[in-house]
């Protein structure tokens, strides 16, 4: 399925999701956590991604063949309320699907990322993990979950 510059894909998610809405043809709402992905133009007119969070601007992506960051975060809901954990990067030359494997104590959870202007990926599956392993083309990343910014314990 297209959104103007964001390809979804057609068969629902492995983790049973919801449907990712698309707020304006460049910017896409994750349906678990909120979060808010916005493209932008980068220098020399590159696509840029921006990722915001519920406490504001957390990252900001511009296409690069010189250094690539196949996984460039990974967040987990600090709070009981709702449980989810997401993934995102840029993808690397040559690749155009990523799988994402969260991983918990005792379960794991793949997924294949939904891309975004045939540059950037992201991945969002319901419940908690402690880390995330994507694999694209030749390039296999992993990295610890971290709390969304501003979860306070209390």
């Amino acid at each position: 399925m297209d959104h103007g510059d964001f390809r979804i894909p057609d068969e629902p998610s492995r983790t049973g999701s919801a449907t990712l809405t698309v707020p304006g043809a460049r910017a896409l709402r994750l349906p678990l956590s909120g979060w808010l992905l916005r493209l932008a133009r980068g220098s020399e007119g590159r696509p840029a991604l921006e990722v915001h969070s519920g406490a504001g601007l957390i990252d900001v992506s511009v296409v690069s063949t010189l250094c690539v960051s196949p996984l460039r975060g990974a967040r987990r809901s600090g709070g009981t309320e709702a449980r989810w954990s997401l993934a995102w990067g840029q993808l690397p030359p040559g690749a155009d699907v990523v799988e994402a494997t969260f991983r918990a104590w005792r379960r794991s959870v793949s997924v294949q990322a939904v891309t975004l202007a045939d540059a950037y990926w992201v991945a969002e599956v319901d419940g908690h993990f402690r880390s995330v392993t994507c694999s694209a083309g030749e390039s296999r990343v992993t990295r610890r979950v971290g709390r969304e910014a501003g979860w306070r314990e209390s």
